[in-house]
């Protein structure tokens, strides 16, 4: 255990109030079925026949990294705000000692991985427009792909560096979940991520109205570009929902120095920041299904498939 100064919080002593336990029925009713969604459209684009074109593998590795960005924010955030689910938490502990701490670090992580995913989506628009007879060659090399998912990996841990040591670290002591909170780096982790937001807002906003001014002046209205411009439409939807939850951060850490927002939001700061992250983390199979012919066709023709298979084997 680190020696830097910490406070303890026993998990299994944890309360709940009403407000939270609201909170989460909503997000359990629309995220069961969103993150139903991103499985499905994961093994639709994974498996299907319509979805070379480069662009759709950076959509398979968008789904699969939101897919466990949302399941580790139940392990790392949700999970103990609730007395009678901490022993989930406990059980995860036992089996793996060490990972909760891990768990908890994570979502930090994620926070530089989103901007990379959707960034990438963006860029790849881009150079379709500023490359068009080479882009396909430079996203389709496998190459190029490993070398990127190495450097975004890269580029979403070395934040950690700039503060000491974790900002958690939970153990079962006593046969007690504990977890040892760290508030100097805590501190310095909401600045370094403050920092960052501002930073990730300006680039992505930019990349964002520059692809739709140049498909938008290149591109025009032929039927023969409808396919680019569908997938455009896609990348910047998800650049958008990303810009929106920048925008939570950055107001959050302005409120660190200023204190403007009322302290019926900053109470409920927490439970605001997941609904932040799940409407950019859940967001990408909704503006496929409204953008791709394909994924909607296909979605909904394995569904149709599915729900007369179903009845027939009933009337059997």
């Amino acid at each position: 255990m680190s020696t830097a100064e910490s406070f303890i919080v026993n998990l299994e002593e944890v309360t709940v109030d009403t407000k939270t336990e609201i909170f989460t029925a909503i997000q359990l009713i629309y995220g069961i079925p969103s993150l139903a969604m991103l499985i499905m459209c994961f093994i639709l684009i994974f498996f299907g026949k319509n979805y070379g074109n480069s662009f759709y593998f950076l959509v398979r590795f968008d789904l699969l990294t939101n897919i466990c960005v949302y399941l580790n924010t139940w392990i790392a955030i949700r999970l103990e705000m609730h007395p009678n689910t901490v022993f989930i938490l406990k059980a995860i502990e036992s089996a793996l000692p060490g990972s909760l701490t891990i768990f908890k670090y994570i979502p930090y992580f994620f926070f530089h991985m989103h901007f990379w995913t959707s960034a990438l989506l963006t860029a790849h628009r881009l150079s379709s427009v500023l490359f068009i007879y080479k882009y396909e060659a430079f996203w389709s090399s496998w190459r190029n792909r490993i070398i990127m998912l190495i450097i975004i990996f890269i580029c979403s841990h070395l934040p950690k560096y700039l503060w000491t040591g974790w900002l958690f670290e939970v153990y079962i002591v006593n046969d007690a979940l504990i977890c040892y909170n760290f508030p100097d780096a805590l501190k310095d982790a909401y600045k370094v991520v403050g920092f960052f937001s501002i930073v990730y807002a300006i680039t992505n906003l930019t990349m964002g109205l520059l692809t739709a001014c140049l498909v938008s002046k290149k591109l025009g209205s032929k039927s023969t570009n409808n396919v680019s411009r569908k997938l455009t439409r896609v990348a910047i939807s998800y650049s958008a929902a990303y810009f929106f939850e920048l925008l939570w951060s950055v107001i959050n850490s302005v409120n660190s120095y200023l204190n403007f927002l009322p302290d019926s939001i900053v109470e409920i700061d927490i439970n605001l920041l997941v609904f932040a992250s799940d409407g950019f983390t859940l967001s990408l199979p909704y503006f496929l299904l409204a953008f791709d012919v394909n994924v909607k066709n296909d979605l909904f023709r394995k569904t149709k498939t599915s729900t007369i298979a179903t009845a027939v084997a009933i009337s059997i």
